[in-house]
């Protein structure tokens, strides 16, 4: 049985990603299992000899398969708990930034292709569902800052999570702009969430879209991303909608946890308060200011 732990991540208890986790996805990506030394670490349960191996690897030409399969498998050895032994996080985002670095892939074709192939393969992870989409958003920030290619293979998934949280069907898994995906948070029945949705399942949707909005509207280091067509950086002019959305969200939370012990709810909401709202008011104020109105203190 794996034992639970705190996540880094979130205030919601989910098992430590394990060796055995990483190696039946790894089993399974045919794209490496043709290298020796993938077939031979695996045995040996080596993440080391595994992590020179994959960054010797791209001293080579790869196919675009081998590619977005390292994407992935950076992803899970960044993530991977060892017994016994501390996660060695400098090393591991060596892989991860090397792996995303490989080649520019900012065709929206190469960035829909590596999105929905990183979503097949994280859903070979043997956990619960809501598990394997806390596990990658403790990874996401770093594939965000990776390069340009990291960010948009990053928005995508994260729109992707999104979508799955609405029922939302998409054709292109490529981030479009904010107002769209509002569009699928607000589509969500509150009171559904409140009746029927885990605490956990409600913080996927809250960290995706707050991971989304701050590395987008609230982040003005888009020039690479812009020059090769991208748009929809800029908070849309419904930016008061969004927060009275996010705002009854969490009043609605909090008045459900008040007489209960758990504390988490109240996580959730202070995670709302800090990393949406905050921001949205702030935005809001500032807009006002520039039209001749104090900004609020």
């Amino acid at each position: 049985m794996i034992k639970e732990k705190q996540s880094d991540v979130a205030d919601f208890s989910v098992p430590e990603f394990k060796y055995e986790q990483f190696r039946d996805v790894l089993l399974r990506m045919r794209a490496l299992q043709r290298y020796s030394f993938c077939v031979e670490a695996q045995s040996e349960s080596d993440v080391d000899k595994l992590r020179q191996g994959f960054l010797r690897l791209m001293d080579d030409y790869l196919t675009l398969d081998e590619v977005t399969s390292l994407y992935t498998v950076s992803v899970l050895v960044f993530l991977l708990v060892e017994k016994d032994r501390p996660r060695q996080c400098n090393e591991r985002l060596e892989l991860l930034n090397a792996s995303f670095n490989y080649s520019d892939t900012l065709k929206p074709t190469m960035i829909h292709y590596a999105t929905v192939t990183m979503l097949e393969c994280f859903k070979l992870i043997p956990c619960q569902e809501e598990h394997r989409y806390i596990y990658i958003l403790e990874a996401m920030p770093h594939i965000l800052v990776a390069c340009d290619t990291g960010k948009m293979v990053a928005l995508g998934l994260l729109r992707a999570f999104i979508g799955v949280l609405s029922n939302t069907s998409l054709v292109l898994y490529i981030y479009r702009n904010m107002s769209e995906v509002y569009n699928m948070v607000k589509s969500i029945s509150q009171e559904t969430i409140l009746a029927d949705w885990s605490l956990c399942r409600t913080y996927i949707l809250v960290k995706s879209f707050s991971l989304l909005m701050s590395s987008t509207a609230l982040n003005s280091c888009h020039l690479g991303l812009r020059q090769a067509g991208y748009q929809g950086f800029d908070l849309p002019p419904i930016a008061t909608e969004i927060s009275e959305w996010f705002t009854a969200l969490r009043d609605k939370i909090e008045e459900k946890h008040t007489n209960l012990p758990s504390k988490s709810g109240f996580k959730l909401v202070r995670f709302i308060d800090q990393n949406i709202l905050r921001y949205l008011t702030e935005e809001n104020n500032e807009t006002t200011s520039e039209v001749g109105i104090e900004t609020v203190a």
